[in-house]
Order: structure tokens, then C-alpha cells, then sequence
């Protein structure tokens, strides 16, 4: 009796842990080389944190993906999410430097962080008063958008009723992850150039497969780009049902 409850409990514990988001979903939020606790850095003038932010200012969707990355990155100690909307700059002996006043909403805990968005660091680490995300914390962070993506799996007609639900989703996936890191060109190429299909209809099966992509690796499935692309062919199918004399050109086929 005992062996079989130690096995049982080995097993919920088993399926609780694949619950959690793949480590690829942490990578795609995170600075590269992230490293653990450091006392000194980011806490002052002179050794701030170097998020590379400005290094190339023409490139406005690698400004955004550093700075996704440096709120991304961290959170307080109880996993709650860091405000970094209260900034200032200042002069240092290389230059400008931001300063973020981070208070903790609820504890009222102020940190003072440093930034230097010109130098970009080759490796990161964790501020003091601060830890990385991780997973357990992700996996919180993210379980109302993969309800969401549950709900719009199931709907009976989700071209029709789900459109908004589906864009608050994918800005969501967009701002914190990259819409870039759930897109695969094997599986969308045909779709996606379909000359004979309704850019809806196109734009529609584009968007679930991005998210079902997201929600695989945020439930931590094996094969996620597999997992997308049979979801993307069961909306395929939903959607013909319920609106049978929509041009899909061939879709269909491209599917298959």
C-alpha cells in the first residue's frame, strides 16, 4: 500500500512539472548568458545593467525586444511583475544613463536600477532585491491567456466570435515574447501564399497557429510546431463547416 501511494503521488508530481512552460518560452523573454545573483550590478551609476537597447535606433523592433527583455528578465522576490515606467537619466563618465525607480506595489520596496541602453552586455545578471523569472512564476503569468486559447479552440465558431479574443492574445504574445519566435515557415509557406484564399481567412489561420504555438510551449508539449500546425488544420476544418461558400482557394490542399 505504501509503494503504491509513493508511486501515485510520483505521478501527480510528474504531471504537475509538465505543466510548466518549456524552457525554450524563458529564453524567448530573458537576457542571453543570464546568470545568477550580483550585488553591484545595475545598483549604481557606474555599473549599470547593458541592455544594448540604442545600439541600432533605426531598428525600432530590436529597441523594443531589449527593452521587452529588460522587464522580462526580473521580478521581485514574490514573483510579482516590476513597474519600469518611472524613469530618469542621467550623465556618467561614458555617457547617459537610465535610472528606474522600482516600488514594489504592494510592499512599497524601492530599488533604484541602472541602465545603460548604449552598451549592450555579454553577460547578465540579477540585481540584488530582485530574481529571475522562472518558470513556476511564468507559468502563472501566462495561464489566463492559455484559458483563453483553450476557450477559443473550443468555440463552434471562433472565425466569427473569437477575432477579438485571438488579437488580445496574439499583442499579448507580440509585447512580452515576439511574434517571430512562433512563426514557421515550413508550416505557414503554402498557406500564407495562397494567391486564391481570403487574406481573412489567411490572416485567421495564421493567428491560431501563433498561438496554439505559444500555448504548447507554455504547457510544455512535446512537438509544439506539430501541436500548432494539427490545431491550425482542425480551425481549417471548423471554419469551412460554418462558412462553406468563403473562397479558400487552396488551402485545403496546401494543408494536407
Amino acid at each position: 500500500m505504501k509503494t503504491c501511494c509513493t508511486l501515485f503521488f510520483c505521478l501527480i508530481a510528474g504531471l504537475v512539472h509538465a505543466q510548466l512552460p518549456a524552457d525554450t518560452l524563458i529564453t524567448y523573454i530573458t537576457f542571453e548568458n543570464l546568470k545568477g545573483h550580483n550585488d553591484g550590478y545595475g545598483a549604481s551609476i557606474d555599473r549599470p545593467i547593458g541592455t544594448g537597447a540604442f545600439k541600432n535606433l533605426v531598428d525600432r523592433s530590436y529597441l523594443s525586444s531589449r527593452m521587452a527583455k529588460l522587464e522580462n528578465s526580473y521580478r521581485w522576490p514574490d514573483g510579482t511583475r516590476i513597474d519600469f515606467t518611472k524613469r530618469n537619466s542621467e550623465h556618467s563618465s561614458t555617457g547617459i544613463v537610465d535610472r528606474y525607480t522600482l516600488i514594489h506595489p504592494n510592499l512599497k520596496d524601492t530599488i533604484w536600477l541602472f541602465v545603460d541602453p548604449y552598451k549592450l552586455d555579454s553577460i547578465f545578471y540579477v540585481p540584488k532585491g530582485l530574481i529571475a523569472i522562472n518558470k513556476d512564476v511564468l507559468a502563472k503569468e501566462i495561464a489566463p491567456q492559455l484559458k483563453a486559447i483553450e476557450d477559443i479552440n473550443a468555440a463552434k465558431d471562433a472565425y466569427s466570435n473569437e477575432q477579438q479574443n485571438i488579437r488580445n492574445i496574439a499583442n499579448y504574445i507580440a509585447a512580452r515574447f515576439g511574434v517571430v519566435n512562433f512563426i514557421d515557415q515550413d508550416n505557414l509557406r503554402k498557406v500564407m501564399k495562397d494567391t486564391q484564399a481570403g487574406a481573412e481567412i489567411k490572416n485567421y489561420l495564421f493567428m491560431l497557429y501563433v498561438l496554439n504555438k505559444f500555448y504548447a510551449l507554455g504547457k510544455n508539449i512535446t512537438q509544439p510546431k506539430m501541436y500548432a500546425l494539427n490545431k491550425m488544420k482542425q480551425a481549417f476544418i471548423n471554419f469551412q463547416k460554418e462558412h462553406p461558400n468563403v473562397e479558400t482557394g487552396n488551402i485545403k490542399i496546401n494543408l494536407n
